[in-house]
């Protein structure tokens, strides 16, 4: 079972998604988190610049190369990256390069999820890499956004994560505080990330009005964060419990299925 979270940087995607990983074992099922990105954390006053840009750069290199190579859907997994940025391309080259890497391996691993049989759950899956895209590009079209949504694979269940806009500001300056400052060569803005609430907020929209299996999570406070993870985790078990029963999660002995995006 496949279950993707969407919500702007710093909304609390990774704490909920381990958070949920974590009881679900608790409660006997076999759970896992995938996340498509690490960032670098400061570990000191020590900045080592040049080194971890040209580290991210040859590490990136290799892991991209190894999903395009190796794997049996290598080349159809370009591709599907390919037409998601030319539908809505980043900005910056820098923004380019690092949407293209992420959504590739968010294709390998969304590949393997499908023949898993245990809760496998992307912190970052498609509706997010959509998301990200509009807000890299900065122009967030509606009718590109419906159709690159309708288009990209859908995971069993999909979690919008809401946190208020005040928290996810804290948040983002705290972890730009955190970053090296090599790493945030990487990564989008303040004023970038801020403007994804307003995309992430059409998103929803759009997924409502498609009928989309969505179940939101509240991550102002931690005591939000619990009394959230209660309730998606029954959402998770239930759907968990009708995909088995309908035989949908024994899918070892299926095909891989294939990106229907065509672009515009």
């Amino acid at each position: 079972m496949i279950v993707e979270l969407f919500g702007p940087p710093g909304s609390g995607k990774t704490t909920l998604a381990h958070a949920l990983a974590s009881r679900l074992r608790e409660d006997g099922y076999s759970a896992e988190v995938i996340r498509s990105y690490r960032p670098a954390i400061r570990s000191g006053a020590l900045d080592l610049g040049a080194l971890l840009f040209v580290s991210r750069i040859v590490s990136a290199t290799v892991s991209t190369a190894k999903v395009i190579f190796f794997p049996r859907n290598g080349r159809s997994n370009l591709s599907k990256s390919l037409l998601m940025l030319r539908a809505m391309p980043p900005k910056k080259p820098i923004w380019r390069a690092r949407a293209w890497q992420q959504i590739l391996k968010l294709s390998h691993a969304w590949d393997r999820a499908k023949l898993a049989h245990d809760i496998l759950i992307f912190d970052e899956g498609y509706v997010q890499a959509v998301g990200s895209l509009a807000a890299l590009n900065g122009n967030a079209d509606k009718a590109v956004l419906e159709t690159m949504l309708g288009d990209v694979p859908v995971a069993d269940l999909t979690i919008r994560v809401l946190a208020p806009r005040a928290t996810v500001a804290t948040r983002l300056r705290q972890r730009m505080e955190r970053e090296p400052p090599a790493e945030r060569l990487f990564e989008a803005d303040f004023e970038v990330n801020m403007r994804s609430l307003g995309v992430f907020e059409t998103i929803s929209d759009i997924l409502a009005v498609s009928g989309r299996d969505v179940v939101c999570a509240k991550t102002s406070s931690q005591r939000s964060t619990m009394k959230s993870t209660q309730v998606v985790e029954r959402a998770i078990i239930a759907r968990y419990i009708l995909g088995t029963t309908d035989g949908e999660h024994r899918r070892v002995e299926q095909p891989s299925e294939t990106l229907g995006f065509h672009g515009p």
